[in-house]
């Protein structure tokens, strides 16, 4: 029989507290809706916009999981518990922000964007097999002793957090393909990253009873003993990257509907790249501790305890990084409304491994709503 204990699933929260975020934006979209079709038909545009939103993002590549050497004596059952509660949140939780500036009479475009998330879990999983007797006598009679269950337990937190700066100079280059209001904008500056991981977990198993039988004189005295193997593994790990370097990128808009001096409904799209270079860092210290009963002892007769292992890597490294969006957007004269798909994607940006560097890329990808509104003009 199987059995999940206080596991605590963070996906229903997150698409909750989301959806709350993607509410609020749509709100903060009418009023300001209502405050443009105020604002006079001859204003000029506004040389000022700030950009604030929500996303809710999947986390790809997850680093390794801690499998200590008692696993190989482990049931298929057992081994799930223990390798579920390793699993990272498959979700995040985050915000943007963006302000650009464009000088009266240019075409030129300044800008800073921040995007931050995080996530993060805490679970107790548990599993435990049917029993079998530990130890028996008979002896012109019958005694019995409880019974000895082979289980698996495990306790598990894990965080994570990511923030991406970007600080960019653009120019709309005027192809006039996508129309009078359409927009074309390549832009190249400096873009930062930072990542960091934390995980603290710890094992309790007794994979496998083993029964023996010793018979004397067959039908009087008979002697049922067995042995039991106790385990205990732990883990902490540490990991972070920090890392800077050039980007490109690519803005466009197409407007679908409306009309140029009031609301239009436009698709827009996004590619961009970087090439970031950085340190990669990562502690790991673990743990295993094994404890050997034979027959009613309810003590350990023998014991063994690994030696810790304490891990400390440093690295210099060079991360290339793709991504893009895909949005619709309600336009107005003086703010503007987006819900969209955002994957970002970092290439060997974390070391996952526990005893050995293990390079791992990280995926940010999932749905975000943003509303803009400018100023000045």
């Amino acid at each position: 029989m199987s059995e999940l204990i206080n596991a605590r699933n963070s996906e229903t929260r997150i698409r909750t507290k989301f959806l709350a975020t993607v509410s609020s934006i749509a709100l903060l979209g009418y009023l300001g809706s209502a405050a443009t079709a105020m604002a006079s038909d001859d204003s000029d545009h506004p040389i000022v916009w700030i950009e604030l939103g929500g996303q809710l993002e999947r986390n790809g590549n997850a680093p390794d999981r801690f499998s200590p050497a008692f696993f190989n004596q482990e049931s298929p059952a057992d081994l799930a518990v223990e390798g579920s509660a390793q699993r990272p949140p498959p979700f995040s939780t985050g915000f943007d922000g963006k302000i650009s500036f464009t000088p009266e009479g240019s075409d030129w475009i300044f800008s800073g964007a921040i995007r931050f998330g995080k996530s993060g879990t805490a679970k107790h999983l548990h599993h435990q097999s049917p029993g079998t007797p530990s130890a028996f006598s008979t002896l012109r009679g019958h005694r019995y002793n409880a019974l000895w269950q082979a289980y698996a337990d495990t306790h598990s937190s894990y965080r994570e957090s990511h923030a991406i700066l970007d600080f960019q100079a653009g120019k709309d280059i005027g192809l006039g393909i996508f129309g009078a209001q359409g927009a074309s904008i390549f832009s190249a500056g400096v873009r930062f990253a930072q990542f960091s991981a934390a995980s603290d977990t710890t094992i309790h198993a007794l994979p496998a009873y083993h029964a023996h039988l010793v018979k004397y004189n067959p039908g009087k005295y008979t002697i049922h003993t067995g042995a039991r193997y106790h385990y205990t593994g732990m883990v902490r790990t540490s990991r972070d990257t920090r890392a800077v370097g050039p980007s490109l990128s690519w803005d466009a808009s197409l407007p679908v509907a409306g009309n140029g001096s009031g609301m239009t409904l436009n698709i827009d799209w996004s590619v961009d790249g970087a090439a970031l270079f950085g340190r990669q860092r990562a502690r790991v210290h673990h743990q295993t501790h094994g404890c050997y009963n034979k027959g009613n002892n309810e003590y350990c007769s023998r014991t063994y305890t690994n030696p810790p292992v304490d891990k400390t890597r440093s690295r210099t490294v060079i991360i290339p990084n793709l991504g893009g969006t895909a949005a619709i957007s309600l336009r107005f004269p003086v703010a503007k409304i987006s819900l969209g798909y955002r994957a970002d994607f970092f290439f060997n940006a974390m070391d996952g491994g526990i005893d050995t560097r293990e390079s791992k890329t990280l995926g940010f990808y999932g749905p975000f709503a943003t509303i803009s509104i400018g100023f000045g003009g």
